[in-house]
């Protein structure tokens, strides 16, 4: 038991310290298609029209995927765009405790409205905590409140099975694409 303790602990602060592999910030064309992929399947939800209209940026990530039994872990990688310009690359990493058990992976869209909030993601310094989540194959329900004001997050659940109402940390990491490397979305 004080092993397992041990490890969790250890486990909290790699993924918490943002321990990430550091390399290039490449938009490749699979990860364009990935990304695409994505947005048109957010556009298809009528109820996002106005974000989609309205909002300064916003980061998709195309494929995050979480486990858990008691502890449980997520992670994922996307894209921030402004005025429908790729800008960098964010990662999410998470770590949560309390009621869950199984795997699910889904895609997430976070609209920023005000310039704050965008700031606080480009610098890393981005945090959400809480998740109540259910799914079975590709039918779920999600919900992650958010904390922070002029923030949307939407989740489209892709498969999984996975019962939880868990609390933890979540931290996104923010790498820019080097000036002069600008792509334009689709």
């Amino acid at each position: 038991m004080k092993r397992l303790k041990s490890l969790s602990i250890l486990l909290l602060v790699w993924v918490m310290t943002a321990c990430v592999v550091w390399e290039p910030v490449v938009y490749d064309e699979l990860e364009q298609e990935a990304v695409s992929s994505a947005i048109n399947s957010f556009k298809t939800e009528p109820r996002l029209d106005s974000f989609f209209e309205t909002a300064l940026a916003y980061a998709v990530f195309p494929g995050t995927y979480r486990a858990g039994a008691g502890f449980g872990a997520a992670y994922g990688q996307g894209w921030l765009f402004e005025n429908s310009e790729v800008v960098g690359r964010a990662m999410l990493t998470e770590l949560f405790v309390g009621a869950n058990f199984g795997a699910q992976g889904y895609r997430k869209i976070i609209f920023f409205a005000e310039e704050w909030p965008l700031d606080q993601f480009k610098r890393g310094r981005f945090e959400f905590t809480g998740q109540a989540n259910a799914t079975i194959a590709t039918v779920g329900k999600n919900k992650t409140p958010s904390y922070n004001p002029g923030v949307a997050i939407f989740i489209q659940v892709k498969g999984g099975l996975i019962v939880e109402a868990s609390v933890g940390a979540q931290r996104y990491d923010f790498f820019p694409i080097p000036e002069g490397h600008a792509f334009v979305a689709d």
